[in-house]
């Protein structure tokens, strides 16, 4: 009666496993905050499609590379259910002849940064600032980074 039991309860368990299809992650929200006002007029984007080639490359190099785009799923904790980058991107923009990226990182520690990439009259990308968000506002941040404030 016991094995029945079992092998009855393991059917019904494993039933609808054996050819399901993974489940497809579903997107994730912003931080809270992620959609602040800047204090300085910028021209902002929501995408990393939208950012400059120059930009997006330099983001590239500086984060190593994988990062999902706004609002995708990504893996924010340091449990991996399903393969995906440990890093998104928040939001962006040029202001001041300068661009600023916000990004956030997952893992057993979640944390927000906030980049200020400088162009030269070349052209080539630099990094100017590059600090860590704890628990501060992003706008915040961004804005005391423009206005030359210590982070």
């Amino acid at each position: 009666m016991r094995r029945a039991a079992a092998a009855a309860l393991t059917a019904l368990l494993l039933g609808g496993c054996g050819n399901a299809a993974p489940a497809r992650p579903t997107p994730q929200p912003v931080p809270e905050g992620a959609d602040c006002v800047l204090k300085h007029p910028s021209h902002d984007v929501l995408s990393l499609k939208q950012l400059p080639p120059n930009i997006r490359g330099a983001l590239a190099k500086l984060s190593g590379g994988g990062m999902a785009d706004r609002g995708e799923f990504f893996n924010a904790t340091d449990v991996i259910m399903t393969p995906a980058p440990a890093q998104r991107f928040i939001r962006a923009g040029e202001t001041q002849g300068k661009w600023f990226v916000w990004f956030e990182h997952g893992g057993i520690a979640y944390w927000r940064q906030v980049v200020l990439f400088a162009i030269d009259p070349s052209g080539t990308v630099h990094v100017e600032k590059n600090v860590t968000a704890h628990g501060a506002g992003l706008c915040d941040v961004t804005d005391a980074l423009l206005d030359g404030r210590p982070q």
